[in-house]
């Protein structure tokens, strides 16, 4: 039995044959699996946030206004080491947000409250003048002197009412760092929203 067992070995070109495709195999096989692993991890971090910006200027010169500041949710370039089984040059794989979903978690936009001091009198309130930025602009084929109209169900509205006339319209948001009520409270609009 020995014997024939030594036999079989010595028809080494069939041996070599079968222990090259059994490589072959295993290193398909792990390819696959790191090919597939790879993939997972990038998708998982594909973006990231940028640094920072700088803070943009205060939305107003008195009576409390807001300042923003900004970061980008950027894709990553990442450079995917290869494990032995693979070949030695180095992958880079660029995954696309759009191709896949992705984004950063977190916020992209923070903001502070800036120039708190009391306005003096002959400075218009906020909503008055962004009222009166519409004055100049025609609303249902007509001009008007706009001033403010304060609607307790929906404070960053900018809600304006022409002088002499009984009906107010909805211009647009009002702008961040507007103030707005909450009960007991000082709060102000950010993007529509009525924020403590």
């Amino acid at each position: 039995m020995a014997k024939r067992g030594l036999a079989l070995w010595t028809n080494k070109p069939f041996w070599v044959a079968v222990v090259m495709q059994f490589t072959m195999f295993t290193m398909a096989t792990n390819i696959t699996a790191d090919t597939l692993q790879i993939m997972e991890d990038s998708l998982g971090s594909a973006y990231a946030w940028s640094a920072w910006g700088s803070w943009g200027p205060c939305s107003r010169t008195c009576g409390g206004g807001v300042a923003v500041q900004e970061r980008q949710c950027l894709p990553r370039t990442r450079n995917i080491i290869t494990n032995g089984t693979l070949a030695p040059p180095v992958i880079t794989l660029r995954v696309t947000r759009q191709a896949h979903g992705v984004e950063c978690q977190g916020v992209a936009k923070r903001y502070h409250e800036c120039n708190t001091s009391p306005c003096t009198a002959e400075d218009r309130d906020s909503r008055g003048e962004q009222c009166a930025a519409y004055d100049h602009r025609p609303f249902r084929g007509r001009f008007y002197s706009w001033v403010p109209y304060v609607d307790g169900d929906s404070p960053c509205l900018l809600n304006c009412r022409p002088i002499g006339q009984h009906f107010y319209a909805s211009l647009a948001l009002v702008a961040d760092g507007t103030p707005c009520t909450k009960p007991g409270f000082r709060a102000i609009c950010i993007q529509g929203n009525c924020k403590v």
